[in-house]
């Protein structure tokens, strides 16, 4: 081995080797700087675990995220079940953006006493100026199966399955023109036909929608007097969100909601509106037992999914969706549309025309 090559001996006191003041220093200072960024990386992984991800920080987010979005996505379910009266069943797909809206619907309905479900299949498209489109897209299926349940009921029974079938398909032949154009038709219901009330909420509505401003302070109320707490943070991943069961809030935090709500932009002009459109946090439900689950992204906070299950003496509702935040679809407002009350009675006049020759045999 060379010998030339090895480091000269380093001088000794007492037997221990002396470092050079130089090095000593250099290893000092990086001892402190590795310590300082332990320090630094321990206190990212606390805050992200005890404060990013907290569940209360998670929900409050979730919520103020929700309020300023502009556009998002919404795959779902509702069952509403009536008891006494029926059920109803709505597979939803919905897209907003800039405060127009649509929805797809496949909706199956269960009328008490009556065998046969009554099914509708559907568009809605809701614009920014608050005209609702509706297309129905099974309009021979529904209308067929409407005309067997009045002839069952109407008959108390005493019409045999092939008797009501036979009436369903003379009826269908006569009206045949008429169905083809209810199912290619888009019909149109107009913010004056529904009333002042509701022209003066999708107003309310568009200011949300168009001021960044007046979404910002709807947030920030929420933030400062959640509505909600956590009951169980053990839920199970859905839609790649962290579960949470949310339970209602103290009265004190609901009371300063309201009042901070009534006091902003939002709430002001929503209060022009009439009564029905004021929110009142302060009227309690109807509903005996309720569950709200929420689903949130762990790293983005934006709202993932949604479960709602509420139960009372005479009815139950189950309400389900995966949620996509700023993200939408294209929604096409339909270039022409009839008036739909004008559609529905030149229908119904043809309708009662063709039940007029029609015979059971």
């Amino acid at each position: 081995m060379d010998q030339g090559n090895q480091p000269a001996p380093q001088p000794q006191y007492n037997g221990v080797p002396m470092q050079p003041k130089k090095k000593k220093t250099g290893l000092i200072i990086g001892i402190v700087l590795g310590v300082i960024a332990l320090i630094a990386i321990i206190s990212a992984v606390l805050v992200y675990f005890l404060w990013w991800q907290n569940p209360e920080k998670m929900v409050t987010d979730a919520v103020s995220n929700a309020i300023m979005a502009k556009k998002m996505t919404a795959d779902g379910k509702v069952v509403i079940d009536m008891r006494d009266q029926g059920k109803i069943e709505l597979n939803v797909k919905t897209a907003t953006d800039s405060g127009k809206s649509k929805a797809n619907i496949d909706a199956k309905l269960n009328v008490k006493g009556v065998e046969k479900n009554i099914p509708l299949k559907g568009d809605v498209v809701l614009d920014s100026d608050g005209t609702i489109y509706v297309k129905i897209n099974n309009f021979k299926d529904l209308y067929g199966t409407l005309l067997e349940v009045v002839m069952e009921s109407s008959s108390g029974g005493n019409l045999s399955r092939s008797q009501i079938e036979t009436y369903r398909d003379q009826a269908l032949e006569k009206m045949g023109s008429e169905i083809d154009k209810m199912s290619d038709t888009w019909m149109k219901i107009s913010p004056d036909e529904i009333g002042s009330e509701y022209k003066c909420g999708i107003n309310a509505l568009k200011k949300i929608q168009s001021d960044e401003s007046a979404r910002k302070e709807l947030a920030q109320i929420y933030q400062k007097n959640s509505l909600f707490t956590i009951k169980d943070s053990k839920i199970s991943d859905r839609n790649g969100g962290r579960g949470f069961e949310l339970q209602g809030n103290n009265k004190s935090n609901s009371s300063k909601f309201e009042e901070e709500f009534k006091n902003s932009s939002v709430g002001k002009a929503l209060g022009k509106c009439g009564k029905s459109n004021s929110y009142k946090s302060s009227e309690s439900s109807s509903i005996d037992e309720s569950s709200l689950k929420v689903w949130v992204d762990r790293s983005s906070h934006e709202l993932k999914a949604v479960e709602l299950k509420g139960n009372d003496k005479k009815a139950s509702v189950e309400i389900s969706f995966d949620i996509n935040m700023n993200k939408s679809e294209e929604i096409k407002v339909p270039s022409s549309a009839e008036s739909l009350k004008e559609f529905v009675e030149g229908f119904m006049e043809g309708y009662s025309s063709g039940l007029s020759s029609t015979s059971i045999r």
